[in-house]
Formats: structure tokens, sequence, C-alpha cells
């Protein structure tokens, strides 16, 4: 009989997922979870989605030329200096 795990265990199985795969018996208690916990499902759906965004982000080469002006970086500048 497989072992139910709880929302918190299925959440950082499925962090850990994204890196390296789990354990085929930890994977198996995963998928049950995910079957009859919406939320954890919604999260796993998300998580996934998560990924694509940040590694087709990855792939797209930004121009060096997009990004704050000067003025910008010195009020940035002056307002982190007066706020610490």
């Amino acid at each position: 009989m497989r072992r139910l795990i709880t929302c918190q265990n299925a959440t950082l199985l499925l962090e850990k997922q994204a890196d390296q795969p789990a354990p085929r018996a930890l994977r198996a208690s995963l998928w049950l979870h995910l079957r009859y916990c919406p939320d954890c499902n919604r999260y796993a759906t998300q998580t996934v989605q998560i990924a694509e965004w940040a590694r087709a982000s990855a792939a797209t080469r930004v121009s060096s030329s997009v990004g704050l002006s000067d003025a910008a970086k010195q009020r940035m500048r002056e307002r982190l200096a007066a706020a610490g």
C-alpha cells in the first residue's frame, strides 16, 4: 500500500522534480496525492508553466540596449540610500 503524502511534501517533490526525477515510489505517491488534491494539482500545473516561461525567457536574448536609463538608476540609488 502506498503511503499518502502531505501537501507540504507534495510541493517539495514538485519543486525537486524540476531539477532531477524523483524515485519511483515517491512519484507514485505524488501522483496519488495530485489525483485527490485539487490545490496541489493546480500548483503542479502552475509550476510546469512557470518552468516553461523561465526556459523561454532564458532562451531569448535581450538586447543590451534595453534597460534603465542612467537617470532612473540614479533615482533608484538615491531612494535606496534614503531608505537605508
